[in-house]
């Protein structure tokens, strides 16, 4: 889901930091872009830099407001607005300064009419920041 995530950050302890801020993401893109989904709204993170090395473990949690569709096995597919709160783990490597590569793994709650659980979210992305 390519998103974009805003955060403010304040030092705590030396290595330890939170952030208060908002994301925005999309998905569905590609071949089914007609059931796009939007899931946006606040986001909370705690960082810790336990270690010299420029490597960071990070715990981010989030209260996204926005659509989702759900399809079925006949490729009818529904959207529906709702919240959809996730939390997310993750590890950060800092190449410079204002660049890192991170692998994260969340896990977002999803209850609509047709389907209720839990959704994996593995991901890998790059950041800059300032």
């Amino acid at each position: 889901m390519p998103s974009i995530t805003g955060l403010r950050r304040w030092p705590i302890r030396e290595a330890v930091d939170i952030g208060i801020g908002a994301d925005v993401g999309l998905f569905g893109l590609g071949g089914d872009a007609r059931w796009l989904g939007v899931l946006g709204g606040p986001a909370a993170a705690i960082r810790a830099m336990p270690f010299r090395a420029p490597f960071s473990l990070e715990l981010t949690a989030r209260l996204d407001f926005g659509r989702i569709p759900v399809c079925n096995a006949w490729r009818l597919c529904l959207r529906y607005l709702g919240l959809f709160p996730a939390m997310e783990a993750g590890a950060a490597y800092l190449s410079t300064q204002h660049v890192a590569i991170v692998a994260t793994c969340g896990v977002r709650f999803i209850i609509t009419l047709a389907w209720s659980g839990v959704s994996v979210e593995p991901a890998a992305a790059g950041r800059i920041f300032w």
